[in-house]
């Protein structure tokens, strides 16, 4: 008797049914795509040494020579921003990155164990949640020192525990379901059903979560790096070029704070939207 396919063969489609996500999330979509090619070929596109320091051209105009002008060393402010896509980018999705693969195999193990082992791992939960992400980032880097690797450890942490609560609840209607059981019955270990089924079934809802967590995640480290304790200068990244950028708006020199901080709205807003589609298209 094979029938290994009867039970599963209804569900096992977690990667096929991802939604769709109307204009708005199409919009976003391309604007994050345009925005990660930005960042992956940035080296080829930044006319000059972002970090290059031309004291006799101070605050220059748009020009030929500076597409969007320099900063109040002569940096050129178009380099600038386009190689800090890279840090203001790829921290957030390492952070992203670090809170699935913690809080996807928490949420499952809640989830399956239930009883007792998901008492304790909810309240630990509960327990990170109640710390706010920027808080923990500042004890961490208090630790350990101010730094990317710092925040982004600290943000992992308490960003985490959102995205396994979810998922711990779909998880936990998912396990309920027929087709689990028929599994079970023929033998499959949990390890293979969580892995080969449940996991498959819990993708877009998954990405749903990390494509909001995204957003919120860059808010809290460009703010970590306006007040000093995220990247460091002189290195390119968009919350540093705010921060460095505010002593000069009221000398009349607002470009640097307005250009980086556009780039920090329009990019969070992209992924809060489509995080956003994405989790409606799956809760309908």
């Amino acid at each position: 008797m094979t029938g290994v396919s009867i039970a599963p063969a209804g569900r096992r489609l977690g990667f096929a049914r991802l939604p769709r996500i109307g204009p708005v999330g199409v919009v976003s979509a391309i604007v994050i795509v345009v925005l990660a090619l930005v960042a992956i070929f940035a080296p080829l596109l930044t006319p000059h040494d972002p970090n290059a320091i031309d004291l006799l051209h101070p605050f220059a105009g748009p020009s030929s020579t500076h597409l969007l002008g320099t900063d109040d060393t002569g940096r050129d402010l178009f380099s600038r921003l386009v190689a800090g896509s890279r840090t203001s980018l790829v921290g957030p999705l390492i952070v992203v990155l670090i809170e699935v693969a913690l809080g996807v195999p928490i949420a499952l193990l809640a989830a399956w164990r239930g009883g007792v082992v998901d008492g304790v791992l909810s309240r630990v939960l509960d327990v990170i949640f109640a710390f706010p992400g920027i808080l923990l980032a500042i004890l961490v880097i208090a630790f350990f020192g101010a730094g990317l690797r710092s925040a982004v450890i600290a943000l992992a942490i308490a960003h985490m525990p959102y995205l396994a609560r979810v998922t711990r609840g779909a998880a936990i209607r998912e396990r309920r379901l027929a087709y689990v059981a028929a599994l079970e019955v023929q033998g499959f270990s949990a390890v293979r059903i969580c892995a080969r089924h449940l996991v498959p079934n819990l993708v877009p809802l998954i990405v749903a979560q990390a494509t909001v967590s995204f957003g919120y995640v860059m808010i809290d480290l460009a703010g970590l790096s306006f007040l000093g304790l995220g990247v460091q200068p002189p290195t390119a990244d968009w919350g540093v070029m705010v921060a460095a950028g505010e002593q000069n708006i009221l000398a009349g020199h607002p470009a640097q704070s307005l250009y980086a901080g556009a780039l920090i709205v329009v990019t969070v807003c992209a992924f809060t939207l489509l995080g956003e589609r994405l989790a409606d298209r799956k809760a309908t």
